[in-house]
């Protein structure tokens, strides 16, 4: 059986968050004729910044008003009640802090759930779960968003997305793989996470740390991976470092693979890489918004353009919020009370068919043995055109599947 990684270095994985607390509840002409109190979700995420995805709480909002307009929830067959977005902006560069202030205002305003959560902070976890109030969709990057009882995230995350970019290149036809990452603590820790399914540990030939800052002339570091001409790199940065590795390997000479997580692209980004982002393998959590014949996909794009605030792409974290959004108005309808409690018992243990991803069940285990950890299933697509399209047949791979071969 290929090794398995312990918590305390999968939780390392997390990265520092951005910007200054700020708090907002989402206002819309949507619901405003649904004459149940509204139902309040919180949604806390990184502000302004290299990390900031400002399509998170876009999606977020265009998912909401969707959901009012269609009715609103009904929860114990009551009357119909709107929901409300409770909005966070959080840095822990700034302020420490910042983070759990953020949570302790979403708490203050008796919100039922968080929904796409994306600050690296156990404190904020704690804190939700101290007021029994569940995470779902949490981008899952600490310690306690893979371990406590109150984080539902709807995906496998940084760990499995890790995991899966080696075993993508070998897929692929790459025999040696080089991980290429940022140079911090947890950056160190990535190469582990490559290794855990790749054919053989021997196959990993190599890492190499990168700044995180995207200004910075690399210009030798990718002459020295090019010379070392891996069959494969596994590339995992930010979306600029990775936009601009990828150009810079190829200007460099390298020909080998390259494969991504789809949490550091987006069409924005591969415009900038144009010829050189070709034949990119972009590991991800969900099918892509270029899938248009998914019926979820389509609905995703629809709601985006009908209820969304501004133009937002297709990324992961958009998807991730929206489909979030949904699964908790669905849990909503089914619940006799209003309350995080009652949303948490109805989340535990259930299935989830999310549509854009193999469904799962909640308390199932993983081959990371994380346990809140729902699923390890990724998709393998391939950037073509300078969009990223799904595999042919559109099959998902199950990396809990891998690790026992």
């Amino acid at each position: 059986m290929r090794r398995i990684l312990g918590i305390a270095a999968l939780a390392a994985l997390a990265a520092a968050t951005a910007t200054a607390c700020s708090d907002s509840a989402a206002e819309s002409e949507y619901g405003k004729n649904l004459t149940g109190e509204p139902v309040k979700l919180s949604v806390i995420a990184s502000g302004p910044g290299p990390i900031y995805q400002p399509e998170l709480l876009k999606a977020a909002k265009a998912a909401v008003n969707a959901v009012n307009d269609a009715g609103g929830v009904k929860p114990g067959g009551g009357e119909a009640r709107p929901l409300e977005l409770v909005h966070c902006e959080a840095s822990t560069v700034t302020d420490p802090n910042a983070a759990t202030k953020c949570a302790r205002e979403a708490i203050d305003q008796k919100v039922v759930a968080g929904v796409g959560k994306y600050v690296s902070s156990d404190a904020v976890v704690q804190a939700f779960q101290g007021a029994n109030i569940p995470l779902v969709g949490t981008m899952v990057q600490t310690g306690q968003d893979f371990t406590n009882p109150a984080s539902f995230p709807i995906i496998g995350g940084s760990p499995v997305l890790s995991a899966g970019t080696g075993i993508a290149l070998q897929k692929a036809g790459a025999k040696t793989v080089a991980v290429v990452t940022g140079d911090s603590p947890s950056g160190r820790l990535v190469p582990q996470y490559v290794k855990a399914l790749l054919e053989s540990p021997g196959d990993l030939k190599g890492a190499y740390y990168l700044p995180f800052d995207a200004s910075a002339d690399l210009t030798s570091n990718f002459s020295e991976i090019a010379a070392a001409n891996p069959d494969g790199v596994a590339l995992l940065a930010s979306t600029d470092v990775t936009s601009k590795t990828i150009v810079g390997l190829r200007q460099a000479g390298y020909k080998g693979k390259i494969s991504v997580v789809a949490t550091a692209v987006s069409e924005g980004s591969l415009a900038k890489t144009g010829e050189a982002g070709e034949g990119t393998i972009v590991v991800s959590d969900y099918e892509p918004v270029t899938s248009t014949s998914n019926p979820k996909i389509k609905q995703f794009l629809d709601e985006m353009k009908k209820y969304g605030d501004g133009e937002v792409e297709g990324t992961e974290f958009a998807l991730n919020a929206w489909a979030s959004v949904h699964l908790v108005a669905d849990r909503l309808n089914g619940v006799s009370e209003v309350s995080g409690a009652a949303l948490m018992k109805a989340l535990e243990g259930s299935k989830v068919s999310l549509g854009i991803a193999p469904d799962f069940t909640y308390g199932e285990a993983n081959f990371l043995k994380l346990p809140r950890i729902p699923r390890a299933t990724v998709q393998f697509q391939t950037v073509e055109g300078g969009k990223i399209m799904a595999p042919d047949g559109g099959e998902f791979t199950d990396l809990n599947q891998a690790a026992k071969k």
